[in-house]
């Protein structure tokens, strides 16, 4: 500011360098939806997030326990990382999407520890994966979001080819 004395006719705030920015009164000028989230879709997409939570976790338990040279173990490891993979994925999709990501675990890991033996307990995990598969085949035609449908695609072609390989090791007469 300078010293001099202010003119008469000049105003007491100086005036602003640009116009307003009406954008926000706009819905979807930034991208964004003007109802916000569908809630039954974010709904569903929790359920899937707790589902690859609790999948990763009882992968994870069930790849432990095994001998580190078992190849059994390696392809556990590779499930589980999925799994674990899938889960971030959710999460940040139902954040981007404008939703609360939960932070829960679904009771799958309870169930499955509650079998006894390693095959009896991966052909329940693979029953689990197939759930998965229909529940993202269920909530794919509700997500109007090219990159949450695209990575909810991903997510179900991995659930299949994993789905293969526990079948493959269940075919192979895996030992208990």
């Amino acid at each position: 500011m300078s010293d001099r004395p202010r003119r008469p006719d000049e105003p007491e705030t100086p005036a602003q360098s640009s116009p307003p920015c009406y954008a926000a009164e706009f819905p979807g000028y930034f991208g964004e939806t003007a109802e916000g989230p569908d809630p039954e879709t974010i709904e569903r997409l929790n359920a899937l997030l707790e589902a690859e939570r609790a999948g990763a976790r009882v992968l994870a338990i069930l790849r432990d326990g095994l001998d580190s040279r078992s190849p059994v173990r390696g392809v556990l490891e590779r499930l589980q990382k999925d799994e674990g993979a899938n889960a971030v994925a959710l999460y940040k999709t139902i954040q981007r999407l404008g939703g609360v990501a939960s932070h829960d675990t679904g009771a799958f890991v309870q169930k499955t520890l509650a079998i006894d033996g390693l095959a009896a307990r991966l052909q329940f995990v693979n029953k689990g994966q197939a759930w998965v598969v229909r529940k993202i085949e269920e909530v794919l035609p509700m997500v109007p979001d090219d990159l949450a449908r695209s990575m909810l695609d991903e997510m179900r072609r991995s659930h299949i080819d994993n789905i293969a390989a526990c079948g493959a090791l269940l075919l192979e007469g895996l030992a208990d």
